[in-house]
């Protein structure tokens, strides 16, 4: 008779084997995932290129050294209980603090999250500033003197979707800036400098990277293009990269461990369920507009709305294959009502 530990190893067994054959056939795991985005970057060498690309550091102002960890979880007393979860926080060697964020949705309040975040952000900089070794060396006058001092903090949030107020573009960035340099040097046909350069945010749009192969010339295009193709089952290029290799290796199936794996096919099981539950929505809502429509002698109106709605569920990230689920439904629904007539 088979032990308890026996049929738990049995059943865990038969789980991860399910789980391997969800995956036959994709040379890649999606890197815009939560799971396997982390697996790309989970290298000091990866992150520094990638953060050398994003801010277009060369030679000498390159990242020498950085520290980096992944769901770093912040919690403030604000007076309750607040918590955020970082997907990737680093650190360089001379106190640069980065946040980095892969945005598979444009969920409600985005850009509010992304201020959120960078609240945050900026106080477990000004935290982890004054433990440092070069802060605790500083005399007590100066600790004073640079009592309200921050850390150039910078949000990179990579988007799987349009960015905000940026449509079609591949990259934007946001600073504070003074409303009279922005007229002034609008004036002048000149642009307008943010008054710190300290608290900044990089957005990058992963569907808005168009760039073939043979277009792509700098670090930042080869990540981009890697997240943008690692879906498409195609064997992806290194483009000469050791660093660039090394990250395509972690994210191949074929060298994904069981907990990867597992971690990865729940991450992507949530996705699905919120596609359903969002075409559930626009079904109902279709359905019953449909019927009023119909009534109203309105119907032909309704149809010629199902761009915009396929155009919603797109900007909501859900897949094309399961937007095409959708209309196949609502003309059916169609045909029905047409029947019943």
């Amino acid at each position: 008779m088979a032990t308890d530990e026996e049929i738990l190893f049995e059943q865990e067994t038969k789980d991860i084997e399910s789980i391997r054959k969800k995956f036959e056939g994709q040379m890649y795991l999606d890197p815009t995932y939560d799971p396997a985005f982390k697996a790309l970057f989970d290298s000091e060498e990866a992150l520094k290129d990638f953060l050398d690309g994003v801010l277009g550091l060369e030679g000498e102002g390159k990242i020498k050294t950085l520290r980096f960890n992944f769901d770093k979880a912040l919690v403030f007393r604000v007076p309750h209980e607040k918590k955020v979860v970082f997907d990737i926080f680093a650190t360089t060697g001379n106190n640069r603090f980065f946040n980095i964020e892969m945005q598979r949705l444009e969920n409600n309040f985005f850009i509010d999250r992304t201020i959120l975040y960078k609240a945050f952000h900026i106080i477990k900089g000004r935290k982890d500033m004054e433990l440092s070794k070069e802060f605790k060396a500083l005399s007590e006058k100066d600790k004073k003197y640079r009592r309200y001092e921050l850390p150039e903090c910078i949000s990179v949030w990579i988007c799987n979707f349009d960015l905000p107020h940026a449509d079609g573009e591949v990259r934007d960035e946001w600073g504070i800036y003074s409303t009279h340099a922005l007229k002034t040097m609008a004036e002048q046909n000149k642009a307008a400098v943010p008054v710190s350069d300290k608290n900044k945010y990089i957005f990058l749009s992963v569907p808005n990277f168009k760039k073939s192969i043979e277009e792509v010339n700098s670090s930042i295009d080869k990540w981009l293009y890697l997240l943008n193709h690692a879906k498409d089952g195609k064997k992806l290029p290194s483009f000469g990269s050791e660093i660039i290799q090394d990250a395509i290796e972690r994210i191949k199936v074929e060298n994904a461990s069981d907990e990867l794996l597992a971690a990865q096919e729940a991450n992507m099981t949530t996705k699905e369920d919120y596609e359903s539950w969002a075409i559930g929505l626009v079904i109902n809502a279709s359905e019953k507009a449909m019927a009023k429509g119909r009534a109203e002698g309105r119907e032909q109106e309704h149809l010629e709305n199902q761009a915009d709605t396929k155009a919603v569920l797109q900007e909501l990230g859900v897949s094309e294959e399961k937007i095409a689920e959708m209309q196949t439904k609502l003309e059916a629904l169609r045909q029905k009502r047409l029947a019943q007539k």
